[in-house]
């Protein structure tokens, strides 16, 4: 059987049929014979593949191991399993997630807009702490209402019936997004007034473990 190309040169047959199986991906798992045709009065002389043949035991190795998927982790066996090191790894996305609003909204630590290595590493600090107290207030909820079975509604503005066990942080930081604090001084008196919690609000605090008093108590902490 004849098949593949025919080519002058020995050395780029060898490097196109090499990209080829590369391109296929099936390195080692076929073999190919060539040979070199002699020239004659209305053809040149060329390499052609003369056979392809299929490595049947490379074929089965790779065969056995299709679906596997390597870990490596440098924590010692009696420290993480395997099976926990495999489940670890596909919670991986929790940390990414850290990353990406970290990255955007709502912390955007990029672009930097300091000039000074004190105040990126500052910044990072800062907004690192930021990461964890959303990845904190996110768990906390989540935690709460799994226990208790209860859902929070009113968290999304286009759909205010729609209910959740898994809020995110920014949705919950959104409920409290129309609190005003208004201060009136007269005749050097202070008057101030806070608005009144709704009961999604109130539940987010519960939740959380907070009591409402840290919003009614503005008004008497900011006279």
């Amino acid at each position: 059987m004849r098949c593949g190309f025919g080519i002058r040169d020995e050395l780029e047959l060898r490097q196109q049929a090499q990209a080829i199986l590369k391109t296929h991906r099936v390195e080692g798992l076929l073999d190919y014979d060539y040979d070199y045709e002699v020239p004659t009065r209305s053809r040149p002389g060329r390499y052609q593949i003369t056979s392809l043949t299929s490595n049947q035991t490379r074929i089965q190795q790779v065969e056995q191991q299709l679906g596997w998927r390597a870990y490596v982790t440098n924590a010692p066996g009696e420290q993480l399993s395997l099976p926990q090191a495999v489940l670890t790894y596909r919670d991986e996305w929790i940390a990414e997630r850290s990353f990406h609003r970290l990255k955007g909204c709502p912390l955007s630590i990029s672009p930097f807009f300091v000039q000074r290595d004190d105040q990126v590493k500052g910044l990072v600090h800062l907004l690192s702490l930021a990461v964890r107290i959303l990845t904190l207030i996110e768990f906390v909820v989540r935690r709460s209402l799994q226990e208790s079975g209860e859902s929070l509604r009113g968290l999304y503005p286009g759909n205010p019936k729609k209910a959740t066990q898994r809020p995110t942080a920014e949705k919950l930081l959104a409920a409290f997004k129309h609190l005003t604090l208004t201060l009136l001084k007269v005749k050097g008196e202070w008057y101030g007034d806070v608005t009144e919690l709704n009961p999604l609000q109130n539940q987010i605090l519960f939740c959380l473990g907070l009591s409402p008093d840290i919003y009614s108590g503005l008004v008497e902490n900011s006279t």
